[in-house]
């Protein structure tokens, strides 16, 4: 069927028809790959240094005959593998729930009307409007082409994008699902989905996944490998200066188990994986959807944001403020009102919305206003063919019985046009009063869009120009009423916001003027030209000083991040277009549009923008920094409570003296009270400058040199403590009760200490998981020292008065070395 055979307002299945095809075919999806079965991530989650050494832990202990600590250990490694099984089911619902955020849309005739709907419940038969930077989501046969181009290169393997036409071959006339559109636009009907396509049967996979490996958890397994080192070595020495002093093989193997049980901190991951999980939730809600993990980690580094102004900036809800034309006669007005609709892609509905380009539709509801009739003027003058428009050539033109309707970039279309249309025919057009015209809009913060005409001859030789101008349309989009705050907060940061458009000059510096990009005095704009004609030295000096960037171009955008990273720069780039994919993933964070971007784009960026509102990068940023705190906080919080056991172990075992804390007691610490008060830091709210500090440099280690003399700190503090703690008991009571008294001692500590690192309150989710820990971790050991199981288990006793007493003195003594320990962590941090 060609183009002019069908009518584009009464196309495509019914509601019922469709309905019922889909239940024939199923959903409009590709066959999926075999997920591991859940026996297999279970035992993926042995595959750990730490745990494979709490594995050889338990299994000497229960050669040795010490069952009941066998038989602990082995269920601490149970708890641990478990926590990470299900967090990492979890994460892959995450995922899914993100990914169904990023679902393609695609726009079908359904009932005679355009509707957009989710690419899953195409059915064959539907008619689909297919448009650049999309890709294909069904095999179709097609019926309508404009300018289409389309790349087969996931089929074919080649390069050369492929024009597809409806009077060409088979192959020109056929579009095939997962081949991505590059140019112009086109309608097609459905013939095969899901596994019937082409690339169904060739079961190949195209859909996007969210990269679960980050350079952040890399550096958590390198410090675990570091901490396993650790553990060996310690546990070796332990081991072997125990053997050389006389002890039995059997003390010493268990001297080495207790010690590495105390140094391996083995709730550290499943913590982690929370804190992670929730911030990527957070993140999500708040309308930025992190397609990539090590975003997380890069966006506490980002120093500047080159970021789009329409839709991003703006609210892209654009209404006509002025049309200005050579007169003001009635027949003027009509012939340019008549272009508005001719050339233009949109739809409005009954209630007043619309579908397609929001300047378009803006510009159906003026001449709707200014009595036109949209669907008359379309019957009278259908369509025969379409220019799209392109960043190359930055105009639409629409092909009609009766002539040519022009509309594009005003200086670009004011070149092509030796005439204008008057009320009594046409004149020489006045280039200098028209710049003038469109440099008052633009100054006034109005986008520009050229009107004009052609005759039919014209059409094969457009690019030659010869057109009659009609006049220009200034609309106005109004900046979101968060961004000023947004970019303020950015600011604050240490991070420069650029704003990179395709608009005029002067349109784009008053809007960055409006939003505080730009302060007072003379605008720090650069244009394209301007750009192009720069040599590298200069482009430095121009990406270092300017604030804007305005009549860009695709190539532009790869360009300037090239030069800003050059500089040294870690750049967040946003973009919605095809032709914005290289700079996406060139940037460090590629942030795509969700409503306008294409679905290249979306692919090729590691954030999404559910909204387009830049107001949610600067959030994201926010919680990206906040993440990696958190992650730092907890690591900071558990190492020395670790190390502090191991430590205590191994003078123990050095200068042989009874160890004041046993491997079974160590293990019940460090799986119940430790991890369970970790989780409040997995909770905790971001701090008050979280955006009032400069970026963190992208090389900074999890814990810099600072933070490690803090945890050496802080472990000696504890070691010495319960020490003095058990010794100090043992004189008085027995061992079974020193024991139950110096552990208890530490878990106070280390509530003192998570109190001194939690610091304000801040009315949040945290404070109530902080108070629920701690009450936690109150009972569990009141269980631990009271309940018969726990003490024929554990070898505790129930504690006393002046016991409590002496477990108070010392978490009020941790809480003030978690103090001395907290001003370098906070410069650290802040």
């Amino acid at each position: 069927m060609d183009a002019t055979e069908h009518d584009s307002m009464a196309c495509g299945l019914s509601s019922a028809a469709a309905s019922v095809l889909q239940q024939q075919y199923g959903l409009n999806r590709l066959p999926t790959a075999h997920a591991l079965r859940w026996w297999q991530q279970l035992l993926a989650q042995f595959r750990n240094t730490l745990i494979a050494i709490l594995l050889a832990a338990a299994l000497l202990s229960l050669v040795f005959g010490h069952l009941v600590d066998g038989a602990v250990i082995g269920a601490v490694i149970l708890i641990n593998t478990m926590l990470g099984f299900v967090q990492e089911n979890r994460a892959e619902k995450a995922v899914q729930a993100l990914q169904s955020f990023l679902a393609p849309q695609v726009l079908v005739c359904r009932d005679g009307a355009w509707q957009h709907l989710p690419a899953e419940a195409l059915v064959p038969g539907d008619w689909v409007r297919v448009e650049n930077g999309a890709r294909i989501s069904a095999d179709m046969r097609l019926l309508e082409a404009h300018a289409l181009r389309v790349d087969e290169s996931l089929l074919t393997g080649e390069s050369v994008p492929v024009d597809k036409t409806t009077s060409g071959d088979a192959g020109e006339l056929l579009l095939r699902a997962g081949t991505l559109v590059t140019g112009g636009d086109g309608v097609g009907q459905v013939t095969a989905t899901g596994s019937a396509t082409e690339i169904g049967r060739i079961h190949q996979l195209m859909g996007t996944t969210l990269a679960m490996r980050s350079p952040l958890l890399e550096r958590i397994s390198r410090l675990s490998r570091t901490l396993a080192f650790i553990v060996v070595l310690l546990a070796v020495i332990a081991a072997g200066i125990a053997w050389w002093r006389g002890e039995a093989l059997e003390f010493a193997l268990l001297a080495a188990i207790s010690l590495a049980v105390a140094i391996i901190p083995e709730g550290l991951p499943a913590v982690i994986s929370v804190t992670l999980a929730l911030g990527v939730q957070r993140m999500a809600q708040r309308g930025a959807i992190v397609r990539q993990l090590p975003a997380v980690e890069t966006l506490g580094t980002v120093t500047v944001i080159c970021t789009d102004k329409t839709g991003t900036l703006t609210e892209n809800r654009m209404t006509v403020q002025d049309l200005a034309l050579a007169d003001d006669s009635p027949a003027l007005l009509q012939r340019a009102l008549r272009v508005m609709i001719l050339c233009n892609d949109a739809q409005l509905r009954n209630d007043k919305s619309g579908i397609g380009d929001p300047l378009e539709q803006a510009l159906l509801h003026y001449a709707g206003t200014h009595g036109a009739d949209v669907d008359v003027s379309r019957m009278e003058s259908p369509r025969v063919d379409a220019r799209p428009f392109s960043h190359e050539q930055p105009f639409m033109a629409t092909r009609h019985s009766d002539g040519i309707a022009i509309k594009g970039a005003p200086e670009w279309v004011l070149q092509r046009c030796q005439r204008m249309a008057t009320a009594s025919g046409v004149a020489e057009v006045v280039p200098a009063y028209w710049h003038k015209v469109i440099a008052d809009m633009a100054t006034a913060g109005m986008r520009t869009i050229a009107l004009a005409s052609a005759v039919d001859g014209q059409w094969e030789a457009l690019d030659d120009g010869g057109w009659t101008w009609l006049g220009v349309v200034a609309l106005l989009d109004p900046p979101r009423a968060a961004v000023p705050a947004a970019i303020a907060a950015c600011r604050s940061a240490g991070i420069r916001v650029i704003m990179v458009t395709g608009d005029h000059p002067q349109t784009a510096a008053t809007i960055a003027r409006q939003v505080g990009i730009l302060e007072d005095g003379p605008a720090a704009v650069v244009d394209h030209a301007q750009w192009a004609s720069a040599d590298a030295e200069e482009r430095q000096a121009l990406a270092r000083d300017a604030m804007v960037f305005a009549r860009v171009q695709p190539a532009d955008k790869l360009e300037l991040v090239q030069t800003l990273q050059a500089s040294g720069e870690v750049v967040a780039m946003t973009g919605d277009g095809v032709n914005d994919a290289p700079a996406l993933r060139r940037a460090q964070i590629g942030v795509a549009m969700g409503q306008s971007g294409s679905d290249v784009a979306r692919e090729a960026a590691a954030m999404v923008l559910s909204d387009d509102n830049f107001a949610h990068i600067a959030t994201a940023v926010a919680e990206g920094r906040h993440i990696y705190d958190n992650i730092r906080r907890t690591t900071f919080f558990m190492l020395p409570t670790n190390f502090a056991e191991g430590l205590v172990i191994f003078f123990a075992v050095l200068s042989g003296m009874t160890l004041p804390i046993t491997p079974l007691q160590i293990l019940w610490v460090n799986t119940i009270t430790a991890s369970t008060l970790t989780l409040a830091f997995a909770f905790m709210g971001a701090d008050k400058g979280v955006m009032e500090r400069k970026p963190r440099p992208a090389r900074e280690a999890l814990i810099p040199g600072a933070l490690w003399w803090r945890i050496v700190g802080l472990s000696t503090f504890l070691v010495i403590t319960v020490f003095a703690v058990f010794f100090g008991d043992a004189t008085l009571h027995s061992d079974s009760h020193a024991h139950t008294l110096a552990v208890n001692a530490l878990v106070g500590m280390e509530a003192g200490i998570l109190l001194a690192m939690y610091g304000r309150w801040r009315r949040d989710w945290g404070d109530i998981v902080l108070v629920t820990a701690m009450l936690a971790a109150l009972i569990a050991q009141g269980l631990f020292s009271c309940l018969p199981f726990f003490q024929r288990v554990f070898t505790t006793t129930a504690m006393g008065g002046a016991d409590m007493g002496i477990i108070a003195v010392c978490t009020a003594l941790a809480w003030l070395a978690g103090k001395l320990a907290a001003p370098p962590l906070r410069s650290c941090l802040c």
